[in-house]
């Protein structure tokens, strides 16, 4: 008898747990608008330009890298990037989070960079271009700066960094291309 029932024990474990995995929700498919910004995801490598005393620089050419991965199941995008500064001024690194909020219904921008800088914004996109706009403080004083991405093919966009006390009175911080590595990324979802 005792060996019928260790079988039929089992049986029943196993059948239990297999209604219990049925059970369980799918995790919820990020918005459409979340799912355009899979376009981001991958390595890239960055050439940049900066203007003559941008960031505290002599200006010129730098080259960096960047490798960014969805995040919540879809519903983000984490990146990580690192240029060195021209004229030996060390590195920019920083650390950013771009998300689709499905609440208020625009894009979401998130950033810390070296030296405890701290910024949020919001993106739009329209067609290939996507624009990222924070208004913050710096030094006490307001700041406003714009984040332009064109994308001029499925795995490149050519970028510009603006900065300045209001959308009225921005320069240039740094202007270049970003090209994915191949191999290395989600292609393009959406422009």
């Amino acid at each position: 008898m005792r060996d019928r029932a260790i079988p039929l024990v089992l049986l029943w474990v196993l059948c239990g747990a297999t209604a219990l995995a049925q059970t369980e929700p799918a995790p919820p498919k990020p918005a459409p608008e979340a799912q355009k910004l899979g376009i981001f995801v991958g390595k890239w490598k960055i050439e940049g330009d900066l203007p003559p005393g941008a960031m505290g620089t002599p200006g010129g050419k730098t080259h960096g890298a960047a490798a960014c991965e969805s995040i919540s199941e879809g519903s983000g995008v984490l990146c990580r990037e690192t240029m060195p500064m021209p004229g030996g001024r060390g590195s920019l690194t920083d650390v950013y989070i771009l998300a689709y909020d499905k609440e208020a219904k625009n894009y979401f921008f998130s950033e810390v960079a070296a030296g405890g800088v701290v910024w949020a914004g919001h993106g739009t996109v329209n067609g290939n271009t996507w624009v990222w706009v924070v208004d913050s403080t710096m030094d006490g004083k307001p700041v406003h700066v714009r984040f332009t991405d064109k994308w001029t093919s499925a795995d490149s966009f050519d970028f510009k960094n603006e900065i300045g006390s209001n959308a009225d009175s921005m320069s240039v911080m740094m202007a270049g291309k970003q090209v994915r590595v191949a191999g290395h990324g989600a292609k393009a979802v959406s422009k």
